[in-house]
């Protein structure tokens, strides 16, 4: 409320000043936590609108047996939704309320349950919104401002009675069960007691381990850049014999700084180390598999990649997917996490590679599993060799041959990350499709 009272003021007097300020939106989201939600949601929505914002509420469900407990999952959702709703209202800057009570707490949690630096750095005044900051690989438009990350709780209660305002108190922030609050009402008084000026102390503390932090991302991105495959896909590769090198915290740092940049969560220090440990002893044509999340840290062929879980069972039966194509571009089969994309040749464009339209009508695709022995041929009058041979041959990894084979009637029409198969390439009348396989990640 404090936060929302401040920027009306500020809206107000820009334009007396004469400069045009788009209308700010204030959103609420509703937890479904507490029996008061709803009331909270129509007070927000009330004091928003009496200072002429436009406001939006989202509910959201937070899974209650969550791994990370109720409060990550809580925020993990908040701001998935915070996000979305900035996007679509074509939002850039999200305003939060956080202050110096906040900050100090955050870094004396962190470093309880044994946060690096990125974690005690704790919170800027400035920064990328959570979850949207590596989305697609590249960098959110989305930025989260914290303006009253310096003003003490204190000093925001003493303006919200002066200003006469209306808040809130949500009962589960007395709740001495939360790790949070046991700090605030146990700890934090304690603390104050002997040193009062704790607060800042505590911000320079994070100030200082996000620089130190700064400074260890840019050894991570040069050391990323020294190690990258240049590679036509938009998948990332290192060469794993170019960070032999490195000693084992350069190394680990670099592990950090690229499990960050490709948004997944920070991995355990045992886990990291076992990381370091494997990709450093590794033999020279070793493969690797290391688990994290819902990814998967893979060395093959001295590359090092990250990809998707591919967990299907070998034993289980995956039914067969048909298709009778009349022209459609996109065919999705989530039995096997990825789907086959059909994109017309342009005139004067290359035929190589390519199947005619008449093919593709002439009888239903049929996409099944593989059962082994079959054969492919990349040109009409090339040889036959088995799958295993050509996935050897072109480098693909056995993770990544968990495909169908696209069928018609008795003769292979397609295999994904191979092609057309040859005897399907013929000349004739009409037009001419490309057949690709994209992974749904």
């Amino acid at each position: 409320m404090v936060l929302l009272d401040a920027l009306s003021r500020w809206v107000q007097k820009r334009r007396e000043a004469g400069d045009a300020v788009t209308q700010p939106l204030a959103i609420h989201i509703h937890h479904g936590l507490s029996g008061h939600a709803d009331e909270w949601l129509d007070v927000c929505e009330r004091e928003a609108r009496l200072r002429g914002f436009a406001f939006e509420a989202r509910r959201v469900a937070v899974p209650r047996n969550a791994r990370e407990g109720t409060e990550g999952a809580a925020r993990a959702v908040r701001y998935a939704a915070l996000a979305s709703t900035c996007r679509e209202h074509g939002v850039d800057w999200l305003l939060t309320a956080h202050h110096a009570n906040d900050q100090a707490e955050t870094v004396l949690l962190q470093m309880l349950r044994g946060a690096g630096l990125p974690g005690v750095a704790a919170m800027a005044i400035e920064g990328a919104l959570p979850t949207a900051a590596h989305e697609g690989g590249g960098v959110s438009s989305l930025h989260l401002l914290r303006p009253l990350l310096d003003v003490s709780r204190d000093t925001m209660r003493a303006y919200a009675e002066a200003r006469s305002l209306t808040w809130v108190e949500d009962p589960s922030n007395e709740d001495r069960h939360y790790l949070r609050n046991a700090l605030r009402h146990d700890v934090m008084p304690a603390i104050a007691s002997h040193v009062p000026a704790y607060r800042e102390t505590l911000a320079r503390f994070a100030r200082h381990a996000a620089q130190a932090q700064t400074l260890l991302d840019q050894l991570g991105q040069l050391d990323f850049e020294m190690a990258h495959v240049e590679s036509a896909h938009s998948d990332e590769r290192l060469y794993r014999s170019r960070l032999q090198g490195l000693d084992a915290s350069r190394l680990a740092n670099l592990l950090r700084y690229w499990t960050a940049r490709r948004g997944l969560p920070m991995p355990p220090e045992a886990r990291l180390d076992e990381w370091v440990r494997q990709i450093r002893d590794a033999q020279a044509h070793a493969s690797l598999a290391l688990p994290h999340g819902d990814a998967v840290l893979r060395l093959y062929r001295d590359e090092l990649q990250w990809t998707a879980r591919y967990a299907a069972d070998p034993e289980e039966i995956v039914p067969d997917a048909v298709l009778r194509w009349s022209g459609q571009r996109e065919w999705h089969l989530p039995q096997w996490k990825g789907r086959v994309v059909f994109t017309p040749l342009s005139e004067g464009e290359s035929h190589e590679g390519s199947i005619g339209e008449w093919v593709l009508r002439a009888a239903p695709l049929v996409a099944k599993a593989r059962g082994g022995g079959e054969r492919w041929r990349a040109r009409a009058q090339g040889h036959s060799r088995s799958l295993k041979h050509w996935y050897q041959s072109r480098g693909v990894g056995a993770w990544l041959r968990n495909v169908p084979v696209v069928w018609q009637e008795d003769a292979i029409v397609f295999v994904p990350r191979l092609g057309i198969d040859g005897s399907a390439q013929g000349e004739g009348d009409g037009g001419r499709w490309r057949v690709e396989w994209r992974d749904e990640m």
